[in-house]
């Protein structure tokens, strides 16, 4: 399995979802540069202020070290402004310090207001990103064929889409925000520093690579954590749902308890990855903690005691105080990175489930020299399919040849794991031949369009599946244009009519969760319904009566009559009495053909089929 992505890896991937939004960007950055380089200026003040309150005292100005930048800007320039400035009865010094309160204001409030801007610019393009990457990945998952869908677990993918997209969130929101503009501010910082005190500043310096040492060291560890911690996340989440999926059975047995444990384990597991996660954030951050205070009071008393002990190195008062408070500044600001790079770690190890899904191979797309399809003209035959699920159990399907003539009613008999749902899967190309083909009117099924093929055939499935939704929205789902008399006359051929007429809101009634408002019988012919409206002329039923009652069945079995007439229909069939009437019976064993005929031919053979009917007739 692949690790954790690299930080360079995580940017590279998300980069593109950046670019979609490039203007945003770059308004954001250029505000991000003003707010920091803006927020730092200020601090020039301190240099005025100092001298103010000094020279008042009669305190001498001057430094052993030399004049800097900020001092030549202060003396040459603000010094002799606020010495011109006169408000009503108020003379200098007090109208020098008016002045800078002032103008002090007025800056601050100028850069508020971009870092307001940069700010809500910042999380509102980590949204956008976000909102296409959980698209993208939810277009991407419904593209995966139904080999992936089967062996995936639901809890755990639903997890990738929430937790673990949410979680890549919030590595984009540091990487927009804390992660472009700490580090002007930090570059901003060293440069009010470097104006106050040179060389003092160079000196400053080698120490701050001091306190990123603890994400270099401690980063990996968080990463590689917090992947596993997602992990125990995912499985969480997939036994509570599977266990609210299930909560018939589960109360039936009187499970609740069982399940609750067995929750509170997975639960338990979580918790205990995520501790040793928090543990190595914390222990990195205190380390950080430790490295910026502890570094910064070193690095301040070797500086002072080199201008004490062997050089002048501060220039005077008022650049001196600008030093200590830029550097204070600084180290803070390098704290915040170490702890911005530690939350991106963490969330280093979501982003891999993230990508882990996106790098998996969707279906193979139509190629320029697909057909269009407009319907089966003459026949669909199976040419020695092969079909192997890569499980370790051997082919589902083995060296299968079968010719299924348009409009005739084919159905497929055969003990449990004979193959017959995998033959309804080819023809449904849900899944491609490990080896052999299929062709239709002569044509290979692969180099027919995806979308005219399954335009022209219609599922029925032993299951009724039904969507959270109206019964007419149910219906009309292969055909979303579809009118209400079109609707109404789909519900009228699957034996609903008098069941809508019953209904208060008719075709606006709610069907529930998977259709739980809803009998067996009354759902399965709202998929039969489904099924007319599509109006596709290659029909496929997975034994849509098995687990009915004898009215509800009587009812379906009325409804699928109508459907098959004009219809070219595959069948899969575990009541051998609802074969009868099929034009040849297929009889599956262990992946192959064992037996074809019509229903009175396979009873004179005395095989298979003669046996499985002698059992369920009971004769």
């Amino acid at each position: 399995a692949m690790g954790p992505p690299t930080f360079r890896e995580t940017v590279s991937r998300l980069w593109p979802y950046l670019v979609k939004r490039k203007v945003a960007a770059l308004g954001m950055l250029g505000l991000g540069v003003v707010a920091a380089l803006g927020a730092k200026a200020t601090l020039v003040f301190i240099h005025p202020f100092v001298d103010l309150l000094f020279r008042e005292k009669g305190d001498s100005l001057e430094g052993e070290g030399g004049d800097s930048f900020l001092d030549k800007l202060s003396s040459e320039q603000i010094e002799p402004w606020l010495d011109s400035l006169q408000y009503g009865d108020l003379a200098p010094p007090l109208s020098g310090v008016l002045a800078l309160v002032g103008l002090m204001a007025g800056l601050a409030l100028v850069f508020s207001i971009a870092q307001y801007f940069f700010l809500r610019l910042s999380r509102m393009i980590g949204v956008w990103m976000v909102a296409d990457l959980r698209q993208d990945l939810t277009s991407h998952v419904l593209k995966l064929d139904v080999t992936f869908h089967s062996k995936r677990r639901l809890g755990d993918l639903v997890s990738r889409v929430t937790a673990d997209v949410g979680a890549t969130l919030r590595t984009l929101q540091l990487l927009l925000g804390e992660i472009v503009q700490e580090p002007l501010h930090l570059f901003a910082t060293f440069l009010v520093a470097w104006a106050a005190e040179p060389t003092a500043t160079l000196g400053m310096v080698i120490f701050i690579p001091v306190v990123a040492f603890p994400v270099a060291k401690l980063g990996p560890r968080i990463k590689r954590r917090s992947a596993r911690s997602q992990e125990k996340l995912g499985a969480t989440n997939h036994s509570l749902l599977q266990m609210l999926s299930g909560i018939r059975v589960v109360k039936a047995f009187r499970a609740e308890e069982r399940e609750a444990a067995n929750y509170r384990r997975y639960n338990q597991e979580f918790v205990g990855q995520t501790d040793r996660m928090v543990r190595a954030q914390a222990a990195s951050q205190a380390v950080t903690l430790f490295a910026s205070q502890g570094g910064a009071g070193l690095a301040l008393g070797a500086l002072v005691f080199v201008d004490l002990a062997v050089t002048p190195i501060f220039s005077g008062p008022g650049t001196m105080t600008v030093f200590f408070v830029a550097v204070a500044s600084m180290f803070a600001h390098a704290k915040r990175i170490t702890k911005s790079m530690n939350e991106v770690f963490a969330s280093l190890g979501a982003a891999q489930r993230v990508f882990e899904v996106l790098d998996i191979e969707p279906e193979t797309p139509d190629s320029a020299e697909a057909a269009p399809f407009n319907g089966v003209k003459s026949s669909i035959q199976f040419e020695n399919v092969t079909f192997d699920y890569g499980a370790g159990e051997g082919p589902a399907l083995d060296d299968v040849s079968l010719t299924i003539k348009r409009g005739e009613r084919i159905a497929l008999v055969g003990p449990s794991g004979a193959g017959k749902s995998t033959l309804l899967d080819l023809l449904g190309r849900f899944h491609s031949p490990t080896s052999g083909r299929i062709f239709v009117d002569g044509h290979p099924l692969d180099d027919i369009r995806r979308s005219d093929w399954l335009t022209n055939v219609s599922l029925v499935p032993q299951d009724p599946f039904l969507f959270q939704d109206s019964i007419r929205e149910n219906v009309r789902y292969g055909k979303p244009d579809a009118g209400d008399e079109e609707v109404l006359e789909a519900c009228q051929a699957a034996q609903l009519g008098s069941f809508l007429q019953s209904l208060p809101d008719g075709l606006d009634t709610q069907v529930g969760e998977a259709g739980a408002r809803l009998s067996g019988g009354q759902a399965q012919r709202v998929t039969i319904a489904r099924a007319f409206l599509q109006g596709a002329d290659l029909l496929l039923l997975d034994e849509a009566t098995s687990a009915l009652d004898s009215e509800a069945e009587q009812k379906v079995q009325a409804a699928l009559a109508n459907l098959m007439k004009g219809r070219t229909v595959v069948a899969i069939a575990h009541r051998l009495g609802t074969v009868k009437g099929s034009d040849r019976i297929v009889v599956l064993n262990s992946g192959k053909i064992a037996e074809i005929g019509s229903h009175e031919t396979l009873l004179k053979d005395s095989g298979n089929y003669s046996r499985m009917w002698a059992l369920q007739s009971g004769q």
